[in-house]
């Protein structure tokens, strides 16, 4: 299936907020809404939402949260801190209404002054692995 005509067509590297990054492998088509970011391509779609930083909080109390907020039922937990960069993700596949169960891979990253939240939808193996190197490469450059 091809990308949406009636919407821009990125890829690589794209400068998402004023401190982050994110690069993308392979053409998306992105639009922005009241929600946030979005870039999708058949079979993967990705939700980007930035924030600022809590007065008080360090990184490693923001992950903390994250970890304490995080679904009962999510999978293949990882979570790092380097560079100054806290990341922290998991997967949950998630029951709709209607009985679809849709894949999630959700990652937090925090800067010292920013964090971003990146909910990753995808419908195979191999588009999860294209969202794990999408969540991989968000880049805080403060």
């Amino acid at each position: 299936m091809a990308l949406n005509p009636n919407y821009a067509a990125v890829s690589g590297r794209q400068q998402v907020t004023g401190r982050w990054t994110i690069t993308l492998p392979g053409e998306f088509n992105r639009r922005e809404e009241e929600a946030g970011l979005c870039f999708w391509r058949p079979g993967l779609t990705i939700w980007l939402t930035a924030y600022g930083a809590e007065d008080g909080m360090t990184v490693a109390q923001r992950l903390e949260r994250d970890r304490g907020n995080a679904s009962p039922d999510a999978t293949d937990i990882t979570e790092s801190l380097d560079d100054e960069i806290g990341r922290l993700s998991y997967r949950v596949a998630e029951t709709r209404s209607d009985g679809a169960v849709i894949n999630g891979l959700y990652t937090y990253a925090h800067g010292v002054a920013g964090q971003v939240m990146v909910a990753a939808y995808y419908e195979s193996d191999a588009e999860l692995e294209a969202a794990r190197k999408i969540s991989g490469s968000i880049a805080y450059t403060g």
